[in-house]
């Protein structure tokens, strides 16, 4: 496993973090996770070297944190935990908001502390911009958390460059974390030269396209849950992407290794990436996954990958 810095942060992460969004075990985005096998994923990824995870207090009304709490109970030195605020569920399985208020962040940061049973979060993100609520009242209330002791570092996620830069005029923001596959490049033209400017980390999500870089899909297959009516996977835009998987998956059969594992080590190769989250439910998926972090990919291949891509624009 390849670890690098995090930001200004003394923060050490793998390339590759286990991404928890399924393990809320949400019927509606992912359908139900066995809690078991959610907890026997994370033990593995930590087996296999895994240090940065991710989770966020809105996936499952808070029932990853609580997976994850239960996980790291005896290695909590072993880990980074990031989550996120910002998303407020008012009630289990009913509306939620984006609150990004003082009082809404503090009380959110007690919850997930007493959800994954921990005293400090090591990277607390704020989710969503909220744009009712002044990023200055935000960001006061960040510093605070982490002047309590109760966050190390802030990061966010979902931001602009303008956003960003309005952020750090009232705290120190060490990680953005954008959206960012061979299939939705754009924090590549922005986002990431602005992080490497001003020294931030970048952790990446979706890097295997919502699971559309995995191979898995054909013409055939059908979709519910978050899939469901997602650009990616609809229409001519569905069939355009499963040519460039195909083209993709033939420069994988050389290398030796799986579309998805391909597509996971070109965003961690990408400049001023620090990691890509990915996500699994069960073992297998974190083995696969965490292969990708010792995947090499030589740069005629890379030049390759770039060539497939710009055709697919």
């Amino acid at each position: 496993m390849e670890y690098r810095k995090l930001g200004g942060t003394e923060l050490e992460v793998s390339v590759v973090a286990m991404g928890c969004w399924a393990l809320g075990s949400d019927p509606v985005f992912w359908g139900l996770v066995d809690d078991n096998e959610s907890i026997a994923a994370i033990h593995r990824a930590l087996d296999l070297g895994v240090t940065l995870i991710d989770t966020a207090a809105a996936y499952g009304c808070g029932h990853s944190e609580e997976m994850v709490g239960k996980a790291i109970t005896g290695r909590r030195d072993r880990v980074v935990i990031a989550t996120k605020c910002g998303i407020v569920w008012r009630e289990a399985g009913g509306k939620k908001e984006n609150s990004l208020k003082r009082e809404s962040v503090l009380k959110e940061c007690e919850d997930s502390l007493r959800r994954m049973r921990i005293e400090t979060i090591d990277l607390y993100q704020i989710h969503w911009p909220d744009p009712n609520t002044p990023i200055a009242e935000t960001m006061e209330a960040l510093v605070t958390l982490r002047e309590q002791g109760k966050i190390r570092a802030i990061g966010v996620s979902n931001f602009s460059c303008e956003q960003m830069t309005e952020a750090r005029r009232h705290g120190p923001v060490e990680c953005l974390q954008p959206e960012l596959s061979m299939l939705r490049r754009q924090a590549t033209e922005e986002l990431l030269p602005y992080c490497q400017e001003y020294g931030m980390g970048v952790i990446a999500y979706s890097p295997m396209a919502n699971g559309l870089l995995t191979g898995k899909f054909d013409q055939s297959s059908t979709f519910t849950g978050f899939r469901a009516g997602h650009p990616l996977f609809t229409g001519e835009a569905f069939k355009h992407n499963l040519a460039t998987v195909d083209r993709l998956r033939a420069v994988a059969g050389r290398l030796g290794c799986t579309v998805g594992q391909l597509a996971l080590r070109w965003v961690i190769q990408q400049p001023g990436v620090t990691a890509a989250i990915a996500g699994a439910k069960r073992v297998s998926q974190v083995q696969e996954n965490v292969a990708a972090a010792d995947l090499v990919v030589p740069p005629a291949e890379m030049d390759e990958i770039d060539a497939i891509l710009a055709e697919q624009d």
